[in-house]
């Protein structure tokens, strides 16, 4: 029993030194530039406009010098206003939200279906524009996406969906919004699962030990691609050799016991 106890004492610092030496390399991003340069540029690629997609919520506004002829080419919701008496009156609130279909079409008021799937949200505003002028003078019209999300899985602090506000986000600022990377993290396989328009999914392995991650093209990231972080080595043996664990605690704490009893 004491060789047993001495043996789990002896065994268990040399274990969590040889794990720590590992997990400190692995911790590591970018190992490819240097420590001691003030200022270093890396190569990156910038990221694309994003192009709608089936299911893409967008907000389109449509206004012009007659507010009056505008307000037919915008979606208005019926709602309870309430005046200065006790009774109330409906007044008209522009919604201005469409979904793309799974055909990749928008049907705006008055102008009907427009094709929205494969396009910028500047060139459907184009578009949109051209298919106002017969109708409107001096046409205004802007678009926003407000459905724009990315969701991180694996080996994070966090797991998050992480709202976008705005066309951008890369891998990086995704997995810090979701409280970076676990001790037991990967950074050398970091997964972008993204689906494709004909219905097939794309998944890209990232190397974040690796500043030439900046060029990869999934780096930026696209609405409703998931990031999953790969769980390393460490995480493996901890999860297989959950007894032998277990017997180096006991181990350490019957010692403890042992020695605190004497005294």
């Amino acid at each position: 029993m004491k060789n047993n106890l001495l043996s789990g004492l002896l065994l268990s610092p040399v274990v969590f030194f040889i794990l720590s030496c590992q997990t400190s390399k692995q911790l590591t991003y970018f190992k490819d530039i240097s420590d001691t340069a003030t200022l270093q540029k890396v190569a990156s690629i910038k990221a694309p406009p994003l192009q709608l997609q089936s299911d893409d919520q967008v907000q389109i506004s449509i206004s012009s010098p007659s507010a009056e002829a505008s307000s037919f080419f915008n979606l208005m919701a019926a709602s309870p206003s309430i005046s200065a008496g006790t009774s109330s009156t409906l007044s008209q609130n522009f919604i201005n939200l469409y979904t793309v279909s799974n055909e990749g079409y928008i049907i705006l008021p008055v102008l009907g279906d427009i094709l929205a799937a494969g396009l910028t949200l500047e060139e459907l505003r184009q578009r949109i524009v051209t298919h106002l002028k017969p109708y409107l003078t001096n046409p205004i019209v802007s678009t926003r996406l407000t459905n724009f999300k990315v969701t991180v899985l694996g080996e994070v602090s966090k797991p998050y969906t992480v709202p976008v506000n705005g066309e951008k986000i890369n891998v990086l600022e995704a997995i810090g919004a979701s409280g970076d990377m676990t001790v037991f993290g990967s950074r050398q396989k970091v997964r972008v699962i993204r689906k494709l328009a004909d219905g097939n999914t794309e998944i890209a392995k990232l190397d974040f030990n690796s500043s030439k991650v900046f060029q990869s093209p999934y780096f930026n990231l696209r609405q409703n691609d998931v990031v999953y972080i790969q769980p390393n080595k460490n995480k493996s043996f901890l999860a297989n050799n959950t007894t032998f664990w277990a017997s180096v605690v006991l181990s350490v704490a019957s010692i403890i016991a042992i020695v605190i009893t004497r005294n």
